[in-house]
């Protein structure tokens, strides 16, 4: 059963005892310098809201990111009749979640994690346009986020030269991408997607980065963007034969300082493939 929730104030902070450890939670509103927004959301100035303020979207794709240190996280808002469904991304692993309600109850728990390892974390919502039988909206709504034993990040988090598995945070995804634990897989394991548009996307701080992935007679066709600029029109993954940890794709001459690596699935094939799958495993970045 839901419960009802109030927070008077748009900062909180709390101490309780989990597990015999002090947790402080703080909240950070919507407006907060460290979320990113992509695409058209809308602003709402109703009373209920934590600080009266929110901001809501039904705009396909539309996304908020907010990278943050601590070991759990609550995103706040309302449940109500025009919500839908978002896709919601934490360090990568992908969940459903469905903010409808039959009545309107606000600053309600969304969507929680606790245990994270203390550390830097991204958490990414994602607004795929759809909803559940019984709403009669798509709307998604952003109140607040309450982060245990941390605070939001600004900037981002961007990775340092070296070797990043597929689900560290300064990777971020979009679309619809699958969990795939395998020992063969750097890591353990790796991410992929077949849908055309998903994408993955790391930030960096070096000189040059390989995208490791996994190609086999399923793989597909790709798209590859460094800095918001088009490198890699075509990046066919297709392999006849099994290729574990693979060097997918590589760059390098950047200048020194913050980068960005943009895949994305085209959702196509070479005519010797039986499938679109494209994979993210790692990063190897080149300080």
């Amino acid at each position: 059963m839901r419960q009802r929730l109030f927070f008077a104030a748009s900062f909180t902070l709390l101490a309780s005892l989990c597990f015999g450890q002090q947790v402080k939670v703080i909240r950070i509103e919507q407006n907060d310098p460290s979320i990113v927004y992509a695409g058209m959301w809308y602003p709402n100035n109703e009373y209920p809201n934590s600080a009266q303020t929110a901001t809501l979207t039904n705009a396909l794709g539309a996304t908020a990111t907010l990278s943050f240190t601590g070991t759990g996280i609550t995103w706040v808002g309302p449940l109500d009749p025009y919500s839908g469904i978002a896709v919601v991304y934490l360090d990568g692993v992908q969940n459903s979640v469905d903010t409808y309600g039959p009545t309107t109850l606000y600053q309600q728990p969304l969507f929680s994690v606790h245990g994270l390892a203390a550390g830097t974390h991204t958490l990414s919502i994602e607004v795929p346009h759809v909803r559940d039988g019984e709403t009669m909206g798509s709307w998604i709504w952003i109140d607040a986020f309450d982060i245990e034993n941390g605070s939001g990040v600004v900037g981002g988090v961007s990775a340092p030269a070296g070797t990043i598995q597929q689900n560290n945070p300064a990777v971020a995804y979009s679309g619809n991408w699958y969990l795939n634990t395998n020992p063969i897989m750097s890591g353990g394991s790796a991410a992929l997607a077949m849908d055309a548009n998903s994408s993955a996307t790391v930030t960096f701080t070096g000189t040059g980065i390989t995208w490791v992935g996994y190609q086999d007679q399923w793989s597909g066709i790709a798209i590859v963007y460094v800095d918001g600029a088009l490198q890699a029109p075509t990046v066919d993954t297709y392999a006849a034969g099994e290729k574990a940890q693979s060097p997918v794709y590589s760059i390098t001459g950047l200048s020194e300082g913050a980068h960005s690596l943009r895949i994305v699935v085209t959702g196509t094939r070479d005519a010797a493939s039986a499938g679109n799958w494209i994979w993210v495993n790692a990063f190897k970045i080149i300080g």
